[in-house]
């Protein structure tokens, strides 16, 4: 198994926190589209004093699984769509379970 964790900073705007929930609430609905991933996890971050906005922690099988996932149209709509235009700064990792 391969748990892919993701963290993002987006742009400062007026409605910041709406932007990433709704973020949050379509990237929730994913494992349902995608049969490859197993289980996603989002967090928004509560503490103003760390420089990420929001965590993503995906679990596929392997690592085809997670190419299958990030390259799906319903993840990619969001990414362009959603993630793209508000993105400043993005981190990831992937490792074996």
């Amino acid at each position: 198994m391969i748990k892919h964790i993701v963290l993002f900073r987006f742009k400062d705007s007026a409605d910041k926190t709406g932007q990433m929930l709704n973020i949050k609430n379509e990237l929730e609905n994913l494992p349902a589209i995608i049969p490859e991933l197993k289980e996603i996890h989002i967090g928004l971050n509560i503490n103003s004093a760390e420089k990420w906005d929001m965590s993503l922690e995906a679990i596929v099988d392997t690592m085809q699984d997670l190419d299958t996932y990030a390259n799906h149209p319903a993840h990619q709509q969001i990414v362009k769509n959603r993630i793209a235009p508000i993105k400043e700064e993005r981190a990831c990792v992937d490792y074996q379970l």
